[in-house]
């Protein structure tokens, strides 16, 4: 299972829900993307398996998997 979360300003949301999702379905692979880097670094932190920082990485087909 993939599975895309999406946060902004410092993150806290995101890596909450990144932390949740992979306790709740260890095997799925969570890529995060973060509008700025303390966003993509805090759900780094919390264990995302990919990320990227930018509003625009996947509108502009930026490849998840």
């Amino acid at each position: 299972m993939n599975i895309l979360v999406i946060d902004a300003q410092g993150g806290g949301v995101g890596k909450q829900l990144v932390a949740a999702l992979k306790k709740a379905l260890p095997r799925a692979e969570v890529a995060a993307v973060g509008t700025n880097s303390a966003a993509t670094a805090a759900m780094l932190r919390a264990g995302a398996d990919h990320a990227a920082t930018g509003a625009t990485c996947g509108a502009s087909g930026w490849p998840l998997w």
